[in-house]
């Protein structure tokens, strides 16, 4: 059946259920070429079951398929694979990256793409022929050049920061020549506010060749500026879409959720100067993100916040902690110099780290939400245990660990079918939401926490700062939180350091202006006039 070309994407009575839990209903949606289409709803509201519908995913057709029509270039599509969607000129960059991290950036970005050596090609055929390696990682250094990236592609992926894993995905779909349409997933969850407008005006130029955009995001203010409708997603359905200048990003988070949200903010406080963790040229040999001679000290109770741009460091101090990468230097932590860095250790001391990648560290995704939440605990530090003669036999007190999990399904408002269901059926920002619950758990003295509220809806992402506001002033805890979102961190924080080159360059105090947070970010001194 032939459809008219006015639309280069239309959906028609779009169904999907999960084991006959309804994920999408009924929803009609249209997408013209060179259109920025934003869609926007609150975790488990059926914006990732739309996505893997239109981009082949084969959980769809592994979980009973979808009901409804999809047209696509003016046909009828039924994609089953993420293959096909690509031969059709679809892509998407993935909110969980997409990336093989043996593979270097060149090759993940050329994958299928790569430039042969002609004389191999010529005699051999282009299946059988050579690589040009130098080639390809010549251009892909010039796609991601268009991201203001200077990147080495010959890095493994495996070795690169969250936020460069991000530019690398994007690169990988604007390098194609046949993009038609492209599905963008947060695609600024992890980068910073300058890392942020630098992407939409990519995905404005974009839009202005003819391509097709599908912009999820919960970053309410990019979807303001640059989308040309925005479509708002609610339980499965769609119930209101916007035309550009038609709505406020107070309309839309209403819609979203069903009411206003009131943001979190701590109150402002002196904390005394007593340093709970000291780090004395201390560096992290992590790739893109690099700490270089930090000289930091945390106090006691307080919640310090942790920013920069992007490659500056904000990310390495919590993956050093973790003994993720190579460290240097001096930690002092409660008055005991750490001889070394041990994960185990730093945990069993009162340490925890929540890293900012759930999907490769954060989450078991095979696994229940229970065994996620108490997992780390009941491991580590032998909660949950029946007592202590069954914990070296691993008894769990399963009925002390169900209420505890119940407990934390109900704080933090995880959408799911049970504490039994597995995490990988979660949407994303319920997977985050998981990732803090374990950490809770652990009941620490001292929590790094990197990106907590990335790919979070709204009203989450106010229920994770004011749970972080409530540990830290109820149990005690010190918490240290590395983010680009400075507005929260300007709402939950008692002090901010800025990084500049792996450097603390400044500490501001929350109430501190624009202007000073501005200067410091890009490692300038305020001038003064008399």
């Amino acid at each position: 059946m032939e459809q008219s070309m006015e639309n280069l994407l239309q959906i028609k009575n779009l169904s999907k259920s999960y084991y006959g839990n309804p994920a999408l209903k009924n929803i009609d949606l249209t997408v013209e070429a060179g259109e920025i289409h934003g869609i926007v709803g609150a975790n488990g509201s059926g914006k990732t079951t739309l996505m893997n519908i239109l981009f082949g995913n084969p959980v769809i057709e592994e979980t009973g398929g979808y009901q409804g029509e999809i047209y696509f270039a003016g046909r009828r599509i039924d994609l089953h694979s993420c293959a096909e969607a690509i031969r059709q000129g679809i892509g998407m960059v993935h909110q969980e990256f997409a990336l093989i991290p043996d593979m270097t950036v060149a090759e993940n970005i050329k994958l299928g793409r790569e430039k042969t050596v002609a004389v191999t090609e010529r005699l051999l055929g282009r299946s059988y022929s050579f690589v040009d390696t130098r080639q390809d990682r010549i251009r892909a250094e010039k796609t991601l050049q268009k991201l203001d990236i200077e990147l080495d592609a010959g890095i493994k992926v495996m070795d690169l920061s969250i936020n460069l894993k991000q530019f690398v995905e994007i690169a990988r779909e604007i390098d194609r020549a046949d993009l038609k349409l492209l599905i963008l997933d947060e695609p600024t969850s992890v980068l910073n506010k300058n890392d942020g407008i630098h992407l939409l005006k990519i995905l404005q130029d974009m839009a202005a060749r003819g391509i097709g955009i599908l912009f999820i995001s919960h970053r309410l203010e990019e979807i303001h500026q640059v989308c040309h409708r925005v479509s708002v997603f609610r339980d499965g359905e769609l119930v209101s879409r916007y035309d550009q200048g038609g709505f406020s990003v107070n309309d839309l988070a209403r819609d979203m959720i069903g009411y206003i949200v009131s943001k979190a903010a701590a109150e402002k406080r002196n904390i005394t100067r007593r340093p709970v963790i000291s780090f004395e040229h201390f560096s992290v040999n992590m790739p893109g993100e690099e700490i270089r001679d930090l000289a930091l000290s945390v106090y006691q109770g307080e919640i310090l916040g942790l920013t920069s741009l992007s490659g500056h460091g904000k990310l390495a101090l919590g993956y050093g902690m973790m003994g993720m990468y190579p460290v240097s230097g001096s930690v002092t932590y409660e008055n005991e110099t750490l001889a070394r860095i041990n994960a185990r250790a730093n945990i069993i001391k009162g340490m925890y780290v929540l890293p900012d990648d759930r999907h490769n560290l954060g989450i078991l995704a095979d696994q229940s939400l229970q065994e996620n939440i108490i997992f780390t605990a009941n491991q580590i530090k032998g909660k949950f245990s029946l007592n202590s003669f069954f914990r070296s036999l691993g008894l769990l007190d399963r009925r002390q660990a169900k209420l505890h999990v119940e407990k934390m399904i109900r704080d933090f408002d995880i959408k799911c079918t049970s504490a039994d269901q597995k995490v990988k059926e979660l949407s994303g920002g319920n997977q985050q939401k998981v990732c803090i619950a374990r950490a809770l758990t652990v009941e620490p003295r001292l929590l790094f926490v990197a990106e907590p509220t990335r790919g979070v809806d709204i009203a989450a992402k106010e229920k994770i700062l004011n749970m972080l506001i409530e540990i830290n002033r109820s149990q005690g805890t010190t918490i240290i939180i590395a983010s680009s979102e400075l507005d929260e961190l300007k709402r939950v924080c008692d002090r901010i350091a800025v990084m500049v080159e792996g450097k603390v360059f400044k500490i501001l105090s929350p109430n501190a202006s624009e202007v000073e947070f501005g200067l410091a970010l890009s490692g300038e001194e305020e001038v003064r006039y008399a």
